[in-house]
């Protein structure tokens, strides 16, 4: 399984993202940004993979380090690749991300594309937050996304093949609604590959935005609020994606509210969300 992961999945990747639009996700988490008035200085990226979003942050505006966490060695050599380190300073570090320790203080920590969902265990989950928290400046902000226990629980359950130049994938999803668990269990063959096809599991959970809330309190973050994804809105349990903003800081995330512009992030996102289905 480990080896299947470090190695076959790494290597088809890319190709099966290469759907997610990269620039959209960006460009909302720059409204965060701005809209929260984050300092941007020093970012922590975790669950980096091969550095699409990473190579995206180091092109920030006064950002001068990154420190991109992932698990797999293999991803993190398809990571390097990527980057252009003339303007920002990048580190790669193979890590499990509620595993982290750092000597340093990190003004914002990132982690995209459900990753934080991968951590089936409440317990893990509180052990990231509690990490998190230790690693952010006091007025730092910890932004994450996750599939919503409402989208795990209506996820299909289906089987279907994706072909790429170099690879066979076969995908099938399952579905485990009294538990809240998203599987996907992939059988992954290398075209002109000696070694035998490998399969591998990949489990993701939902949860409800609540007991989210309660284990960020509990584990430090005084600040916390909850979007729909690529919107401005108040997330909710039927949003199919959301996104975390919380920071040690209490009263942190009101320090930059205002009607006028919150309305005008929100309309922002919500005339762009429209033109991409037209």
């Amino acid at each position: 399984m480990s080896d299947s992961y470090t190695r076959y999945f790494a290597e088809i990747y890319d190709d099966i993202m290469d759907a997610v639009p990269y620039d959209s996700w960006f460009n909302y988490l720059k409204d965060l940004i701005n809209y929260y008035r984050a300092d941007k200085e020093n970012i922590l990226e975790l669950a980096c993979g091969t550095a699409n979003m990473t190579e995206r942050l180091s092109r920030l505006k006064k950002v001068k380090h990154i420190t991109a966490v992932d698990l797999s060695p293999e991803m993190l050599k398809k990571a390097v690749e990527k980057i252009n380190t003339e303007n920002t300073e990048v580190e790669f570090v193979q890590e499990d991300m509620k595993e982290i320790k750092f000597d340093k203080k990190f003004s914002l920590i990132v982690s995209f594309f459900d990753s934080i969902n991968y951590l089936t265990e409440e317990e893990d989950l509180a052990r990231l937050f509690n990490n998190a928290v230790g690693l952010l400046k006091q007025d730092g902000l910890f932004i994450f996304d996750m599939n919503s226990i409402g989208r795990i629980n209506t996820i299909e359950e289906k089987k279907f093949v994706l072909e790429g130049k170099n690879y066979t994938c076969f995908w099938e999803d399952i579905v485990y609604r009294d538990k809240d668990i998203w599987q996907v269990r992939l059988k992954i063959c290398l075209k002109g590959d000696n070694q035998p096809c490998f399969e591998e599991l990949h489990s993701e959970k939902g949860y409800k935005i609540k007991r989210v809330k309660q284990l960020l309190f509990e584990n430090g973050f005084e600040s916390v609020e909850v979007l729909n994804a690529f919107s401005f809105h108040k997330g909710k349990d039927s949003s199919k994606r959301l996104y975390f903003i919380a920071s040690p800081q209490k009263g942190r995330l009101k320090n930059n509210r205002g009607i006028v512009k919150r309305l005008l992030f929100l309309l922002k996102n919500d005339i762009k969300n429209i033109v991409s289905y037209i």
